[in-house]
This record gives structure tokens, sequence and C-alpha cells, in this order.
């Protein structure tokens, strides 16, 4: 039995090459926001905002992503902190439904790259009160629209689960559990074979003995061989797998596998990913049928997959 402990925290494909892909365009993306409305803070205050022209913008995050940075709003001037160092920020967009929090970003004083500022964390507050040295700003804005149709990122992680059930490899790195009822004895050549490569690392091996204690197995007592299909793991050189309780489950591998992060996916397993996501993205409201037949892929788009798959049983 396989259980993935830690999913891959990226996809092999992009938001932005799925939607250029699909030929989906900024329709389906929460727009960038327009500008909020700036100026010194009144009543007058000493603050933390430094001397000098700052300009503000905004953008809206969603559980998807990030918009690019919005318009640009007018300059507001701290001539001398001591007196005035704070700024008003008023009228700041709300977005839409889909919209969770809002992020600000500000220049340092006399300066063009925009700087996170602060988040708020709701879609309704309208209103900030700015008293933030240059120093403390944060990450500078996005270039870039990572919101999108919801069910554009699910397709995508639909689309790399079904690759890598059909490869029976992972993609991108992720850490695994793989039970086994017992550890292999000599008429199974003494190994544990995995199925599921490519195999990184071996985590750690625990085990449940014949008193029903769970013990961890040193590294010391075995040795991982990541470079064959499968990959295996067998017992130290003159040594044997210990004893374990008859029970389910009772040896337990966690190991990382995948190919890395999305640079390290061969060209072919993305290729299918999008041709796969298109193809749900067309028929995502019905099935398409012609003559009264379903209409599935041409089998040369399965065959991209043919030069990573994995024969055998896992």
């Amino acid at each position: 039995m396989i259980v993935v402990v830690t999913p891959p925290a990226t996809e092999p494909v992009t938001l932005a090459e799925v939607m250029a892909h699909c030929r989906i365009d900024e329709a389906n993306q929460e727009p960038a926001p327009s500008a909020p409305t700036v100026a010194l803070a009144s009543p007058v205050a000493a603050g933390n905002v430094d001397n000098g022209a700052h300009r503000y913008l905004v953008t809206f995050v969603t559980a998807e992503g990030e918009t690019q940075a919005g318009v640009v709003s007018s300059a507001v001037t701290v001539v001398d902190k001591t007196v005035n160092g704070q700024a008003a920020l008023t009228a700041i967009p709300l977005g839409g439904s889909s919209v969770t929090a809002r992020k600000l970003y500000r220049t340092a004083a006399g300066g063009s790259t925009y700087l996170l500022l602060a988040t708020i964390a709701d879609n309704t507050t309208t209103t900030y009160t700015d008293n933030i040295t240059d120093a403390s700003l944060g990450a500078g804005a996005p270039t870039t629209n990572t919101t999108g149709d919801p069910l554009l990122n699910i397709l995508i992680v639909a689309a790399r689960q079904h690759a890598e059930q059909v490869l029976r490899r992972y993609l991108i790195t992720q850490t695994v559990d793989a039970y086994f009822h017992e550890f292999p004895d000599a008429d199974d050549d003494e190994h544990l074979r995995f199925n599921l490569p490519p195999l990184q690392s071996v985590t750690s091996i625990t085990y449940t003995d014949i008193d029903g204690v769970e013990q961890t197995l040193d590294s010391s007592r075995y040795l991982v061989d990541a470079v064959s299909r499968p990959a295996r793991i067998e017992a130290a050189y003159g040594l044997v797998w210990p004893s374990t309780r008859e029970q389910m489950n009772s040896v337990r591998v966690r190991f990382v596998a995948g190919y890395g992060d999305a640079a390290n996916v061969p060209a072919c397993i993305k290729n299918w990913m999008l041709m796969r996501i298109k193809t749900l993205w067309d028929g995502r409201d019905q099935l398409v049928k012609q003559l009264g037949m379903p209409v599935f892929e041409p089998s040369f788009i399965d065959s991209l997959l043919d030069s990573e798959r994995v024969v055998g049983r896992i």
C-alpha cells in the first residue's frame, strides 16, 4: 500500500502555461485593482514614513493566487516625518466574490519599485494608515496574474495525478509511505521493491517487532539502490532483516520520490498534461459525443508517456 504523506508543493505545469495552451484569456482571471486614494494623515501626527515622495498600488488575492500590480496612485510627499510622518489610504478597491484578501504595496522615498506594505485579510476594509519605514517594506509586487478559474487548478492536479497513475511514477518531489506486511525472505531475493520511482532517498524504515513494539531500523542495516528500476532496498552485507509481528502493514518505508521540481519533469509528460487539461476544460460542462459515441483523445497523445512509463506490478 502506498500513501502520500507530503504532496508536491508545486505542479509540473503552471497556471499561465495552461491558460496559454487552452487559449483562455484574462476574462477567466480576477482583474488587477484600480488605485487607492492617498494623502497625508489628518490630523497631523509624527510617524515612520520616510521623508520623500511615495506611491501606492493594490493587488487582489484569491484562493488560486494574486493579481498583477494594480493601477498606481498619485504621489504623497512626506516633508518632515517628525511632524507628519503618516499616510492615509482610502477608497482601497474591493474585488469580486473570489477575493479573500488584498495586498498594499508602496515605493520607498523617491523610488519606483513597489514593495509589500501590508496585507488586508478581508474584502471589505477600504482604509489603511501607513506608518511604516522604508526599511520595513517587504517583497516586490507581482508582475503576472496567478489567479484564474478555480477549475483550472483542480484540472492541473487531476492531470498530474492521472499521469502518475498511468506512469506508475511520481513527478514532483513528494514524501511517500510504502507499507509491507513483512520484510522479504530468501524466496523474494530479500529486496524491498519500489515500482513507483524515481526514488530520491529513504527517510526511515520502521517495523512492528514480534512483541508489538514499533522499532526504527538503523540506516546502517540496509542498502538503498535508487538507480535500478524498480528501486530496491536490501539488508546490509552480512545482515538479515529483523523479525516482525504477523500483522498487516507491519513494515513502513518512508521515502522521497519524484523527478524534482517542475524543471526536471520530462517535456513529454508536461505536453501530455497540457493536452489532457485542455480536453477536460473543453468538456467540463458535458460529455462531447459524435455519432452517439464519446470522443476521446487520439491514442498518440497517451503515447507521449511511453518513454517514462514503468512496467510491472506495484
